[in-house]
Order: structure tokens, then sequence, then C-alpha cells
């Protein structure tokens, strides 16, 4: 897919040559209400302030075929000249399997949604479809949700997508990352095509942050013959730009010291990964929208002054904060 994006100035290399000097990581959130009061946008606004810089990237899930999207506030910010932000969405059908969108069962839905990002959106936008999608597949002959089914469904909205004129996206494959889906004897035929994927995301997390104590532990955890996600993509699909499409560090009230020195040491880690080129961060209180405490715990870096300052060196470093945005690289 060629999108040409003008209005970021740098262009990014990711075919194994050089990256172009002072030309930033993409820093983005998915920046999850922390209260009833909150919204997406106002707790967008709100990250920001904590963290001291503008997001790139503004994560946003979108479910079912009665709504279409972006929102007016989405398509504002987005649209503000002054503060480019890309939004990044991840749309599932309900009530339709992946076989079924694939047949053309949510086509009249795809065509308005067509439309609408067309008539709504000046700038280009990521969109991944059915992220973490290997936790669905029903390898069952007949299901609808088999790993072929998923690349069909995939193929086909995004053909479905790209018709309209007008609709500047990028697509994401996004991928979980976890080893238990990625030894299962379907997991190759879960890829769609270079020809329909622009980026390759997965989305690891440290909620142990004894096992997972780094960024490069967090992108790499191989296990017998997987060498890990990031390897695997890197050598799969070399040309392919990749991104952690959500990721989060557990953040303990009583010791947050190691989650600290995690984001303490990501910048100079993150120089070793030169295919990784978009970071977005699950920013959550670890508190469900029913009021009940989440056995994961808290990622949000706003939970402890020491993790905040952490994370504020690390995304106003240098590689992720530069006086030039890079172009988005479309694969």
């Amino acid at each position: 897919m060629a999108v040409i994006v003008m209005s970021l100035a740098c262009a990014l290399l990711v075919s194994g040559g050089p990256q172009a000097v002072g030309c930033n990581v993409l820093f983005g959130v998915a920046a999850n209400p922390m209260s009833p009061e909150h919204n997406w946008t106002s707790s967008l606004r709100s990250f920001e302030a904590k963290v001291g810089r503008d997001v790139d990237v503004a994560h946003f899930y979108k479910r079912g075929q009665e709504t279409l999207f972006p929102s007016d506030d989405e398509a504002a910010r987005a649209n503000q000249g002054a503060t480019p932000l890309t939004l990044f969405y991840n749309w599932r059908p309900e009530n339709l399997t992946w076989r079924q969108v694939a047949d053309g069962a949510a086509d009249s839905y795809l065509h308005q949604l067509a439309g609408s990002l067309a008539q709504a959106l000046d700038t280009p936008f990521f969109l991944s479809l059915s992220a973490e999608m290997e936790s669905r597949v029903n390898p069952t002959p007949g299901s609808g949700q088999t790993a072929a089914d998923f690349r069909d469904y995939f193929r086909h909205v995004v053909t479905v997508l790209r018709a309209t004129p007008g609709v500047q996206m990028i697509t994401v494959v996004n991928y979980t990352g976890a080893t238990k889906f990625a030894t299962q004897p379907w997991f190759s035929e879960l890829y769609p095509g270079d020809d329909v994927v622009d980026w390759i995301a997965q989305d690891p997390y440290a909620f142990n942050i004894d096992q997972t104590p780094n960024l490069g532990s967090l992108l790499n955890r191989p296990e017998g013959q997987w060498p890990g996600f990031y390897d695997w993509a890197a050598t799969n699909y070399p040309d392919k730009p990749q991104m952690l499409a959500e990721w989060g560090v557990a953040i303990s009230p009583h010791n947050p010291a190691p989650s600290a020195a995690f984001f303490a040491g990501a910048a100079k880690q993150l120089r070793d990964y030169p295919k990784l080129r978009a970071l977005i961060y699950w920013n959550h209180s670890g508190v469900g929208s029913d009021g009940q405490r989440l056995g994961v715990g808290t990622t949000a870096v706003g939970s402890s002054p020491e993790v905040l300052a952490a994370f504020r060196n690390f995304v106003n470093e240098h590689t992720m904060e530069s006086s030039e945005r890079c172009k988005i690289p479309t694969g």
C-alpha cells in the first residue's frame, strides 16, 4: 500500500539499511479511563500531561457493526495541524465469525465505515483487525474461526476498505506474541499476506517483573525452537516494521523500584531492536469497569512517583522524542 505521509518529515528505512538520523520511534498509548468521570479522550489528555509530552499515536478499540468511527473528538485531534496525532483503531466484528465476514456478511457496514474514515480523516491511521487473534482460533474445520478463516477475513476487510478513495489506512496484523500460540501447528496460517499487511505487532506484558525485568526480555521470549516474537518477525518478514500495539509493566505499590528500573534501561535497549518503530503503552489502573481489581495489577505509570519519573525520562529521550517526526512506513 503506497501511503505517503506528507506531514511527517523524516524518511524511515526499515529494510536493513541505516535509519534516518533524528528519526523517532513512535510513542503512543491506549489511555484507559481511570474513573467513571473520564472518557478515552480526556484520559488521553491526562496521560500526556503526566508524561510531559504529546503522544504520536492514540489507540482506540471499536467493536461490532453498529457504530462508525472516528468519533468527532478523535477526528478533531487527528486533523489538528499543530500537534499531529495518528489514530490507531482495533476493530472486531460481533456475532459474526471470521469466515462469515470473509464471505461478505459485514460488507454493508464496511462500506459505510470506509466512507466515514475517508470523509472524517485527513491523515493516515493505523488499523488492526481482531487483535490477539490467536486466542480466538478454533481449529475445528467448519468453525469459521480457523487460522485460515482469520487470514481470509483480514484480507477481505482490507480489500473492501481500500476500495474507497481517500481511506488512508496503514494495516497492522496484531498478534499476542505468546509462545503457547506460536508453537501451535496452525500459527503460520494466520499471516494474511505481504500485500495486505503494512506492520506486524505483538502485545507483550511484564506482569511478572522478575521474569521480565527489561525491554529485551519483553520483546523476545524464546522457548524450544521459538526464537521469540521480535526475532521471528524480523527473520520471516524483514521488510515489515514492528510495533508493540499494547505493552505494559506491572507496578507494585509496595515495591515500584523494579518497574522503574525497567523504564530506566529501556531507551538504551531499544537501540538494539531497529525493526521496532512504535511503542503503544497500555495505561490501566488495574480495576475493571465493574469496579473489581484485575489479577494482573496496574500498569498506570502515574501510580508511583518513582515509576513516573523513569517513564517520563524514557519517552522524552531522543530516540522517542525528536524534532523531526518520522514518516510512518507502510511496509
